[in-house]
């Protein structure tokens, strides 16, 4: 047997001044050999180690990155055998650090920046604007765009995809476009019908899916045009902003530009200001070309700008665990890149203002008054702390690497960032989204009431349905080629289909359920661990918490964001398994679409 305990005689020593070395154990798999014995395959490498049960279970309270001592006693702790057998535990974990099944953080870290430098970047073609029915804010972006530009002497050409309702509009649009100080060209409704039908002359049987993913309809349309940049530029990378985007960047005093943050789960941090004077005063202006350096971030390896980067160190891994960082690897192509905002949030619902940490929950409730503006959310500085490496993007991605196959996004409705990025993981479960410590203004002129919604159970929409279902079965996916991952998407969602009746509401009614429970503990815990909060704000948690609460007791038909809220069971049923054809017809053109595109 490789590892066992030998308690021997226990002797005691001097205590030694303690090593902060991290170290965690890997990721395997055990199966059982007899009653005290097993063996565990190291899932990297393949090996397999035989251990005994105590060895295992020693293994498993070593998961997260921790100094040795650290380990050692929560391993005495939680093993009864084990209790005062300081020396013998400290023995065996030599062993499967010197077998490699612990690994020490300094050495994992070091892995990261291993590349050969051979990778090569598509072609960048520019920036990718949305705009609909708001001439005047594509007006002040262009404007903004011509002096960051002059600012640090670069150039991004502009791409204009106009997606307005009325045609004054779009002709205010064009005319803008035709007499701005940046070059742009103008994707306006000519130029997106010429496209559609060009597809629809290669595909005349898959005119409805074409149509169903590219063709204007009621309601936000925001990720057809999102679709139709991911086809006019397939084979290329683009950044990616909407129209109401100012190109000037700042960065708060508490952003750290020299640190790295791995783990998948860190929020962004939040300042509230009055007005965008006050908003501004929080900050500074960010002297370096932030959107170049996302554009040269995009497509690169993660090893690749790690190394190019020798003074952006990791954080602290401590705590953390090497089976979640191994998403993150050396070859990792950055896919995706984004930035924070000053002005307005990108957040549709206000949720999320109730979970924001000690200092920054007292900065949100100060006082009654300005309570009330923050709860709408309507100026504030939201940004992370230090880079972060995510599986997706936050939110829209500012810079998209489009040189190889990428799904398309849900054509209407909000989060369709969401669902993009949902889909955009399943393909590529080892890319990674590199988020920025810096902002670029985001300033919405019309009203937008999100505290309504504190009155109201959390009801999430189509889209975050399906980016979470495809999130929760994506680890089933074993193959690495993207489009191949795509089909097995497309598959999974086809089997969901085909859930009998019954089982398909009651999948329905788990998901809800479970998002309001989630955010019910969360409440609830932010609630325990505050003292003597302010009427107003523990009134509306308590609010949302009942909200949700009797959202979550209730035996109403479920049904999602966006839907009547009048539906049967049986209509509920219906309505989901359209919504999910429509998906998976469209999943079957995509491919053909965007390879037929990049050949052009």
């Amino acid at each position: 047997m490789e590892f066992e305990f030998n308690f021997g005689e226990q002797q005691l020593t001097p205590q030694q001044p303690q090593d902060k070395t991290l170290y965690a154990s890997v990721d395997g798999i055990a199966q059982q050999l007899d009653q005290d014995e097993l063996v565990f395959m190291d899932y990297k490498t393949g090996h397999n180690h035989v251990m005994t049960v105590q060895v295992l279970q020693a293994l498993g309270l070593t998961q997260q990155f921790r100094p040795l001592h650290e380990h050692i006693a929560r391993i005495a702790n939680a093993i009864p055998e084990l209790k005062n057998q300081q020396q013998a535990i400290q023995k065996v974990l030599q062993f499967l650090i010197d077998k490699q099944l612990i690994v020490r953080a300094e050495d994992w870290l070091s892995q990261l920046k291993q590349t050969d430098g051979s990778s090569t970047q598509a072609p960048y073609a520019g920036m990718v604007v949305r705009t609909c029915d708001r001439p005047e804010q594509l007006s002040r972006l262009l404007d903004s765009l011509s002096g960051y530009q002059k600012q640090h002497n670069s150039r991004h050409p502009v791409l204009v995809f106009d997606d307005s309702r009325k045609a004054d509009n779009r002709s205010a649009n064009e005319k803008l476009c035709q007499k701005a100080a940046v070059q742009v060209t103008y994707h306006g409704e000519s130029w997106q019908q010429q496209f559609i039908s060009m597809l629809h002359k290669e595909w005349p049987n898959q005119s409805e899916q074409i149509d169903w993913l590219l063709q204007k309809r009621s309601g936000f349309t925001g990720g057809r045009v999102w679709n139709l940049a991911l086809l006019a530029l397939a084979g290329k990378r683009f950044s990616f902003f909407d129209d109401d985007y100012l190109m000037e960047a700042r960065v708060t005093d508490k952003a750290n530009l020299n640190e790295i943050n791995l783990s998948d789960e860190m929020p962004l941090s939040v300042q509230f200001g009055l007005n965008v004077r006050n908003i501004k005063q929080k900050s500074s202006p960010y002297d370096q070309d932030l959107l170049q350096e996302m554009v040269t971030a995009c497509g690169q390896s993660f090893g690749q700008w790690l190394a190019n980067h020798p003074d952006i160190k990791p954080s602290s891994l401590y705590g953390l665990r090497l089976m979640d960082l191994n998403r993150i690897a050396a070859h990792s192509s950055i896919k995706t890149t984004g930035n924070g905002t000053w002005g307005s949030p990108r957040a549709a619902g206000n949720y999320w203002l109730y979970l924001l940490n000690k200092e920054q929950r007292e900065d949100f409730w100060q006082d009654r008054e300005t309570y009330l503006d923050n709860i709408e959310a309507s100026q504030l500085l939201h940004y992370a702390d230090h880079y972060q490496v995510l599986s997706q993007a936050n939110f829209a991605p500012s810079v998209i690497d489009n040189a190889e196959f990428l799904p398309f996004t849900m054509p209407t409705g909000t989060n369709e960032d969401y669902f993009f990025g949902g889909l955009t993981e399943a393909c590529y479960p080892d890319n990674v989204s590199l988020q920025f410590p810096v902002m670029m203004g985001h300033i919405q002129t019309e009203s937008r009431e999100r505290s309504q919604q504190n009155h109201i159970a959390r009801r999430p929409g189509i889209n975050s349905f399906v980016a979470d279902y495809v999130t929760s079965v994506a680890h089933q996916f074993f193959g690495q080629d993207a489009q191949q991952r795509f089909n097995s998407t497309r598959s999974a969602i086809v089997d969901l289909i085909h859930n009998p009746d019954q089982m398909l509401l009651n999948r329905l009614r788990e998901y809800l359920s479970r998002t309001r429970a989630q955010l019910i503990h969360q409440l609830q815990n932010v609630l325990a661990e505050v003292d003597d909060p302010p009427i107003y704000w523990q009134a509306d948690v308590k609010e949302l918490i009942e909200a949700n609460g009797a959202a979550v007791k209730s035996d109403e038909v479920p049904y999602l964001s966006g839907w009547p809220d009048d539906l049967d069971q049986s209509a509920s049923v219906a309505l989901l398994r359209k919504e999910l054809q429509s998906i998976i017809d469209a999943m079957d053109v995509w491919p053909q679409l965007w390879d037929f595109c990049r050949a052009q």
